[in-house]
């Protein structure tokens, strides 16, 4: 990659993180948590949401998926074991490591919670061409899929 890819490349990064923050995270986190999780602040949301992708992680996986520095994390994991929300329990294959898990709470909550945002997405997309949304999911796949791969 050549230099101005690169400045690109750190461009469209930084606007989807900011749209995709804009658009949807802050939007649906204020509308679904307020009513729903009031005590939740966003960091505690955002495990949960990671969390709920794939399970079972150590607290040295979630904090570099979510750029939150360990100690804060520590907290955060913490009250949301207090709420029954998560599980940690010691990892088999290293006994100086915690597994971080939904519970059976906090995964019945995140399936509410996903149930939220998928009828909240089909409102924000109504107007949006059939097409052109399947472009949109065929694209967004991609990206995730070649950021898994690297």
């Amino acid at each position: 990659m050549n230099y101005q890819d690169a400045k690109e490349l750190h461009r469209l990064l930084f606007s989807f993180a900011g749209l995709f923050h804009e658009k949807f995270i802050f939007r649906f986190r204020c509308e679904y948590y307020s009513e729903n999780l009031p005590y939740l602040k966003k960091n505690h949301q955002k495990i949960l949401n990671v969390l709920y992708q794939k399970d079972e992680q150590t607290s040295t996986e979630l904090g570099r998926k979510l750029d939150i520095e360990k100690g804060s994390l520590t907290s955060l994991i913490d009250q949301l074991v207090d709420w029954n929300l998560v599980t940690k329990t010691i990892d088999p294959g290293d006994r100086r490591k915690a597994l971080i898990s939904l519970s059976p709470k906090g995964k019945e909550q995140m399936d509410k919670t996903i149930d939220f945002y998928a009828n909240k997405l089909n409102d924000f997309f109504k107007d949006i061409e059939p097409q052109a949304m399947q472009e949109f999911i065929k694209n967004l796949r991609y990206v995730v899929d070649f950021m898994e791969r690297m």
